[in-house]
């Protein structure tokens, strides 16, 4: 790979460059917000807020860690199974009979759940050889079914140390899954534009070929964003289960498809090597204050999910076009 060319792919990181998309997703917030005022005073209020941050931030987590598998070149669709699992762990062990597991082992041990289907999902896609698509969509699958094996029914979380995890304000206005959201978001800014593993990450989803020519290892780089997605998925399970109090199978049912339309709307490239974490911030706080905002103007819940659908397909046409321009600019 030419040096020119790889500087011209790591430039793509520099959050101040003209390709961002994030300038104007900022702009389309804005004009949402002051409709959704428009349409209902009560969207533009603190308390109103203090919901959207709370829930917005979770899934937030979960699309920085399925930004890094998707910039690698693949896609994580077992996401929803493995946020779900995780909610359905730490509240099954928050419930044996006789005998009370400390927190920190709980909350590890659904971590742990997260970096190992992780590690499956990167060994069968690394190693095997099998398409990355197809792996996940298997492994959602089984997961869920395991899920629903383990909780049938809703299972309530009792201990209230642990719900405070989810449901503590910092100055009393300030959600604590916000401040996860914010420590994920640097920690994975930093990893992706910073360490050489990250910059890689970028090289192999930009052009995995050149970057093998180059002696970078494609196995190790493309294996360990699914360790991080798997991660932050476990992380979402566990705020939820701590903000709501309790679990079920059904934790986590679509999100795939609503953290994937986060980070193509944040400007996530689906053909890889393209896109930075702010663009992704904004756009989660997009489709956040967008579900808000349609329940409080009376929006049934199908419609909402259908509207996410929409902005989904609506993303992936503006980055074929932006992909399509990119290419036409390299020939003229």
């Amino acid at each position: 790979m030419s040096i020119n060319k790889r500087e011209k792919i790591l430039n793509q990181l520099n959050i101040f460059n003209k390709n961002s998309i994030a300038p104007s997703l900022v702009l389309v917030y804005v004009l949402m917000i002051i409709l959704f005022t428009l349409i209902n005073p009560r969207f533009f209020s603190l308390g109103n807020f203090k919901g959207i941050f709370a829930t917005f931030s979770i899934a937030g987590i979960m699309a920085v860690g399925l930004s890094t598998v998707v910039i690698s070149g693949n896609f994580d669709m077992s996401i929803g199974s493995i946020f779900g699992l995780s909610a359905v762990i730490v509240a099954k062990l928050f419930n044996i009979d006789g005998f009370t597991v400390p927190i920190p082992v709980i909350i590890l041990a659904a971590l742990l759940c997260g970096l190992v289907i992780g590690a499956i999902n990167g060994f069968f896609v690394t190693k095997v050889g099998i398409n990355s698509i197809i792996t996940t969509l298997a492994t959602l699958a089984i997961f869920r079914g395991i899920s629903f094996y383990f909780s049938l029914e809703n299972i309530s979380i009792p201990k209230e140390a642990f719900l405070i995890l989810g449901r503590y304000f910092v100055f009393g206005f300030l959600p604590l899954p916000f401040i996860y959201f914010i420590v994920a978001l640097i920690a994975g800014y930093i990893f992706l534009r910073f360490s050489r593993h990250g910059r890689n990450i970028y090289l192999v989803g930009a052009n995995s070929s050149a970057s093998r020519l180059a002696g970078i290892n494609i196995s190790k780089t493309q294996f360990l964003p699914f360790i991080i997605s798997g991660l932050t998925a476990s992380m979402g399970g566990i705020i939820t289960a701590a903000q709501v109090g309790f679990t079920n199978a059904t934790f986590g049912n679509g999100y795939e498809f609503r953290i994937l339309t986060i980070c193509v709307l944040g400007g996530i490239s689906l053909i890889g090597g393209r896109g930075t974490l702010i663009g992704v911030f904004v756009a989660a706080l997009i489709i956040g204050s967008i579900s808000n905002g349609l329940a409080l103007i009376d929006i049934p819940i199908n419609w909402r999910d259908a509207f996410t659908g929409i902005i989904l397909i609506a993303a992936i046409l503006i980055d074929s076009f932006r992909v399509s321009r990119r290419e036409r600019l390299k020939l003229q």
